[in-house]
């Protein structure tokens, strides 16, 4: 056993997986480089340890993942589309669970661990092996499953029992549920440590699996992949409708179980008013709130171990250095946030923005430099204010969202492609920055003097043009409310006790199983929480549009539209998920100096990027069957059958 631990513990540190006791068990030391290797199985403490490593194999984190569809871009990129759901393929943190949940009978056996103890331990390595291969399975189908180490299948020679083949898809879903709800009925109903995965993180994870499932049996022929691929017939890359409503049940009693256990609910639900719930929503992802977060991390520490790397999102006019307004929300993000009837009743009212006096907001420039005319102009409403758009937007959006003159770390945020002059000649995206004045007010086509813009500046002189985004909103969920901080503190949730709200009434409404009156409840619930006082009704579309807005740069739309096979494909029947456009907008701001005051209009238009202009970008955005499954890694070295082939 000693030995097979020392080898362990180097693989650990070889890999990359040390990391800091903040990182995942906020107050336990995981940091592998401080325990001798014989110490690990010989004390709790050492196990502890150990197991700490061991989520830092789930590379839990921020990331830009969402980018790949129509809500968000490199805020300069050429506008792109594609997967970008995570995965997993790393046999070596797998072995290292398998290890490490072998030597759980021997501490016992030795007094260093009691049975209570062994099994709580247990849970949490058969939670953390479970998840691993629900990233696994969802990206790559059915694969090998190895739920104990290999030691005795080195033979000296061909090491044959080395060699795992792959299960068939379904059964790898099938254990992946069974994993994650063994590891549930061992896991204490809370931990010491919030960072740890207790008994409702474990079913929140069954409930997300089951979900996924169901998801990818229900609509697989939506993208189905050629029945002449060997991984095909093998039911490798297989799933069918028939498989749907067992697994739906099953997302059912999961999600269920965690709801009415009490242990979790929403932060600031049920606020008193708009600006209570802009508040909530802000402060939910400035600090950890265990109430809400069943799993993820909580950069406590502020230091350069836990960055979380996103303050190269803030727009320019935030953050120092070269690399700024990385991450870009298109208007597509912007027209799905609602809009309330008026803060004091708090009602649902459409959220797409309002740009043309006719209302009919289906129209977009595809270059807005060439084709927006002074005959035009009379077509657009005006504004006073170049925030009124954007004032009775969803807290969310209030909370989550850098917008055209919102306040940012006290400061104005300039996003403005130009300007009406006042003989009503329109200038988009002038190759000046220069003042035009109303009587003694000056204003600027961008927004801002000198280099005090944040958007859509084009000068070829200008320095910092490529820290600018030719889209005019930008991520603030993530970003710290107050100071330029590197290593900011924002936490990360992976899962949140919305998402099971969510997971039970979408299963509900997609399988007609389960209870309609709780589902409609705690969708709007969910709706509450960020200020409506009124109810939607309980249907597919509004269950997706909540997916939508309530995660907003979490990742969690790109997982929707992947295991529901709806990634937009302009081959494929247009779904209610992503719609018909193909084509990631921008709105542009202009201040209009032609009347008696100033006022403000606003375009639909392509991004500059998906201009001639810039790199020739044309054609629309699509998703292919085959991206829906991912290429098997190393699958000569390890004897496996390939994907699409």
């Amino acid at each position: 056993m000693k030995r097979y631990f020392k080898y362990i513990a180097l693989s650990v540190l070889c890999a990359g997986a040390v990391c800091s006791c903040d990182k995942f068990f906020d107050t336990m030391e995981g940091d592998l480089s401080k325990v001798d290797a014989n110490s690990m199985v010989a004390t709790q403490a050492g196990l502890q340890s150990l197991l700490a490593n061991l989520y830092s194999g789930l590379g839990l984190g921020f990331s830009t993942g969402d980018q790949g569809q129509m809500f968000a871009n490199g805020s300069r990129s050429t506008p792109g589309y594609g997967s970008t759901t995570s995965s997993f393929w790393n046999y070596g943190t797998i072995r290292s669970i398998n290890k490490f949940l072998e030597a759980l009978d021997a501490a016992q056996e030795k007094g260093i661990i009691d049975e209570a103890t062994k099994n709580a331990f247990r849970g949490e390595g058969m939670f953390l092996r479970a998840y691993c291969y629900f990233l696994q399975v969802r990206v790559y189908g059915g694969i090998p499953i190895v739920d104990h180490s290999l030691d005795e299948e080195y033979d000296g020679g061909e090491n044959l029992g080395l060699y795992v083949p792959r299960s068939t898809e379904k059964e790898t879903w099938d254990w992946v549920l069974d994993q994650f709800q063994q590891a549930a009925d061992l896991l204490p109903a809370k931990q010491a440590q919030e960072m740890r995965a207790d008994k409702y993180t474990a079913l929140g994870m069954k409930a997300r699996a089951a979900l996924w499932a169901a998801s990818e049996s229900k609509y697989w022929n939506r993208a189905p992949i050629n029945s002449s691929y060997n991984a095909v017939q093998k039911k490798l890359t297989y799933m069918e409708a028939s498989y749907a409503d067992a697994y739906y049940e099953q997302a059912i009693a999961a999600a269920y179980e965690v709801i009415q256990s009490g242990a979790y609910k929403l932060y600031g639900e049920n606020p008193a008013s708009v600006d209570a719930a802009t508040e909530n929503m802000t402060e939910l992802f400035q600090h950890f709130k265990k109430e809400e977060g069943l799993f993820g991390r909580s950069y406590v520490t502020g230091d350069s171990e836990t960055n979380n790397g996103v303050n190269n999102w803030a727009p320019h006019q935030c953050v120092t250095g070269y690399q700024k307004g990385t991450y870009a929300l298109t208007l597509n993000l912007a027209d799905e946030f609602d809009y309330y009837d008026s803060k004091a009743s708090r009602k649902r009212v459409d959220g797409k923005i309002k740009t043309l006096v006719s209302g009919d907001e289906d129209e977009y420039f595809t270059d807005v430099q060439e084709d927006m005319t002074d005959a035009l102009l009379a077509n657009y409403k005006k504004y006073d204010k170049i925030t009124d758009p954007f004032e009775l937007k969803d807290a969310r959006f209030q909370a989550w969202v850098i917008y055209p003159g919102a306040k940012f770390r006290d400061l104005t945020i300039n996003m403005q492609g130009g300007y009406v002059d006042g003989d009503g000649h329109v200038h988009v995206y002038p190759d000046h920055n220069d003042a035009q004045f109303k009587g003694l007010t000056a204003y600027y086509p961008y927004g801002g003097n000198g280099q005090d813009v944040s958007f859509y500046y084009l000068l070829d002189v200008d320095v910092n043009a490529y820290n600018r985004s030719f889209y005019c909103f930008t991520p603030r969920k993530y970003l710290d409310q107050k100071v330029n901080n590197d290593n900011t503190q924002t936490p990360w949730y992976d899962l949140r006790y919305s998402e099971v709200l969510l997971t039970y009434a979408e299963a509900v409404v997609e399988s007609g199983k389960g209870d309609r009156g709780l589902a409609a409840t705690y969708l709007n619930a969910v709706r509450h929480r960020a200020g409506f006082t009124d109810d939607v009704a309980l249907t597919l579309e509004n269950v997706l549009h909540e997916w939508k807005v309530e995660f907003a740069m979490e990742n969690k739309w790109s997982d929707v539209l992947y295991r529901r096979r709806a990634f937009y494909n302009p081959d494929n029947t247009p779904t209610i998920e992503e719609g018909s456009i193909g084509h990631k907008l921008t709105l542009v701001p202009l201040v209009d100096l032609s009347g008696a005051t100033a006022k403000y209009i606003f375009l639909r238009a392509l991004p500059y990027s998906a201009t001639s202009h810039f790199q020739n970008y044309s054609g629309t955005l699509r998703f292919m069957n085959e991206q829906y499954y991912g290429g098997i890694p190393n699958h000569v070295k390890n004897r496996i059958e390939e994907n699409n082939k």
